[in-house]
């Protein structure tokens, strides 16, 4: 989504008029105001750079913004010479300029303010910047009368937080009310003022959750009374580098934790309005879900809206983290509610309803999300319309692919615009859902879900949805750690066969690739391929006559058919998981496993399968026992394929 273009005279006055026009687009978005003001900032301080220092100096500038996802991508090109040494610069610039007196500040504010940077010469010379609208690093405060000393302190976290500088009490307070301050480093003298007056005043401010402060004094006669006005943790001067980004990460920690405990009662008894949740089944598709939460957590929404002639699941996810975003997802589930009352919106139609209704709320600053809307249909069709989400991921036979469906953040413009798009899923196929905690740097943009994922879930594609999400979130939990920084969610949806929905059977995995696909349908058409003649054996004698045939006539045609499309899924599932459990060397898990299934396959006439199942449960010797279960699938494969085509005989010829 293009946010802003404009090309102006390469001069000081026309980088001012920029700065300006951009200032205004953004104030015409919801974008919030300190993140507004931080990348406005950093794009004049760059387009000053180009202007003031190329030789020979451009005489145009350009510049445009672009918006992805949550991810706002500048870009800013210039007909002047190249910037020399830009990226030794960019790197080594600090609040106290570079070596050459030159370019120092600017680039300094310009990084602090932005993800990433790179420039490539031209001509034109390519500048292009990224900033995540959401706010991830915490943000700190210093607070230092002395600038050595300050610069000293920005320079020694500005690699690791976003950091606001202060050099009096006032500025310091102007600061910490416009601003959501995660930490407050201050000396504890401040000109004729002490540092506790800080702390005195933001206790009084009840906007705000309380802040740690950590303070900085060279006379350790203060620490009991700085102590008493509540500052967190002390440091001594000289403060020594490793001692204090210590002393400030343990300072954010532990505000978390207690932050955690404080709001741990309001945050549960939110937690049961947006606590995740959705059916196993939903018409023609089963599903599953799997989540994580960070701190207390609250920002990832799922919802089920059921609707005539379909299903809808809301997929949202809230901006921020802790007790805020668990107070925008309260207030956005209620507005999905609602807008599902009265008349039936399209998916796209109320994505922009919802969005003008965020739009038009203020206090929705704080609560902006990205989102999906689906419709599940009876038909087994699904229509899909995006806010700025990652793409869903279609994984099928056929292999995997991205549904690219794109759409501007919920309440980013007044009156935007969605499309939707269709697609149906085959017996088998799976669409993943995911929102961009699991991988920030991936999903972020709204693009397509990482590949490690998509490894997790093929590897797992014959193994029923619990167990392919369980896995996948053990692999997310292996990357991002026991302690996550954002939310995160996943929702597999999967199409089913028509013997599956009638009779509510648990999911089904895909067929291995050497396994004829068993169409849907009220009947079981008999395989294309022609069998093996090496199973000549197996299929003239499956399925025993004198068995199921009389199991057949017995319940007459119509429910045994019912019956044999259950035990053919039901078959051809357990054939998967048992060839996983060969395959692992688990031959423990084969004993328990070889007993039920024997029964499944001899009561529909499989005898010679099931007769070699129980020798692999009654055998006594580990590895003569996987011997033989790796016989198991090749004979009874060709069974289950010949019980297909008896099937769909006449019954007349069989009995």
């Amino acid at each position: 989504m293009k946010l802003f273009e404009a090309r102006r005279a390469a001069t000081l006055e026309d980088v001012s008029w920029l700065r300006k026009a951009l200032r205004r687009r953004f104030a015409e978005l919801r974008i919030g105001a300190d993140i507004a003001d931080e990348i406005v900032l950093a794009v004049a301080e760059l387009a000053a750079n180009l202007v003031s220092h190329a030789a020979p100096a451009p005489r145009e500038l350009a510049l445009e913004a672009v918006l992805d996802g949550i991810v706002l991508t500048l870009t800013i090109e210039d007909d002047g010479g190249p910037f020399d040494a830009f990226e030794s610069k960019w790197a080594r610039a600090s609040l106290a300029g570079v070596e050459d007196g030159t370019s120092g500040r600017g680039l300094a504010l310009a990084r602090r303010a932005l993800d990433r940077v790179t420039y490539s010469p031209g001509p034109p010379n390519r500048l292009t910047a990224r900033r995540q609208l959401s706010r991830r690093r915490p943000l700190l405060l210093v607070v230092e009368d002395e600038d050595l000393l300050l610069e000293t302190y920005m320079d020694l976290l500005e690699p690791h937080y976003r950091v606001l500088a202060a050099r009096t009490l006032p500025e310091a307070l102007a600061l910490a009310r416009d601003s959501t301050v995660d930490l407050i480093l201050t000396d504890f003298h401040l000109g004729t003022e002490p540092g506790t007056a800080l702390v005195t005043a933001l206790e009084d401010d009840s906007e705000r959750l309380p802040v740690p402060i950590v303070m900085i004094t060279g006379d350790s006669s203060v620490r009991v009374q700085a102590l008493e006005f509540g500052v967190d943790t002390f440091l001594t001067k000289p403060v020594q580098p490793t001692a204090l980004l210590e002393t400030v990460k343990l300072a954010l920690l532990r505000a978390t934790r207690q932050r955690a405990r404080l709001l741990r009662y309001f945050g549960l008894a939110l937690e049961k309005l947006v606590r995740p949740a959705l059916p196993e089944r939903l018409g023609p598709f089963n599903l599953a879900l799997q989540w994580e939460t960070a701190d207390i957590g609250g920002g990832d929404l799922v919802v089920h809206l059921p609707r005539a002639g379909a299903d809808r699941i809301v997929l949202a996810d809230i901006m921020g983290h802790g007790i805020d975003a668990k107070a925008g997802a309260v207030a956005q589930a209620a507005m999905i509610r609602a807008l599902d009352v009265g008349a039936q919106l399209g998916p796209s139609h109320y994505l922009t309803r919802w969005s003008n209704l965020v739009f038009s709320e203020p206090g929705f600053d704080a609560a902006m999300a990205t989102a999906l809307v689906i419709d599940l249909w009876e038909d087994g069709a699904i229509e899909i319309a995006s806010a700025g989400h990652p793409y869903p991921t279609l994984i099928s036979r056929g292999g995997v692919r991205s549904v690219v469906v794109d759409g501007p953040l919920l309440g980013f413009a007044p009156n935007a615009r969605y499309e939707s798009v269709q697609l149906r899923l085959e017996w088998g196929d799976r669409l993943l859902l995911a929102t961009d905690g699991l991988d920030p740097a991936e999903l972020a943009s709204g693009g397509a879900c990482p590949d490690w994922l998509i490894a997790v879930i093929q590897a797992n594609a014959r193994k029923p949805l619990r167990t392919v999400l369980r896995n996948a979130g053990a692999r997310i939990t292996d990357r991002l750690g026991p302690d996550p920084e954002d939310d995160w969610t996943l929702v597999l949806i999967e199409g089913i066969s028509a013997a599956q929905r009638a009779g509510a059977l648990p999911s089904m995995a895909l067929p291995p690739p050497d396994m004829p696909a068993i169409p849907p349908g009220p009947r079981l058409a008999a395989p294309v391929a022609e069998p093996d003649p090496s199973a000549s054996a197996a299929l003239a004698a499956a399925p025993d006559p004198s068995g199921v045939g009389a199991l057949r006539r017995a319940v007459g045609e119509d429910s045994f058919r019912g019956l044999a499309l259950r035990f053919v899924d039901n078959a051809t599932r357990r054939f998967g998981e048992w060839e996983d459990l060969v395959a692992e060397g688990d031959a423990e898990a084969l004993t328990p496993t070889a007993h039920a299934f024997a029964g499944v396959l001899g009561q529909f006439g499989l005898t010679a399968t099931a007769a070699l199942v129980r020798q692999v449960e009654h055998e006594t010797d580990p590895a003569m026992r996987l011997a033989l279960a790796r016989q198991v699938a090749a004979q009874g494969r060709p069974e289950l394929v010949a019980f297909q085509a008896w099937l769909d005989s006449p019954p007349s010829e069989t009995v």
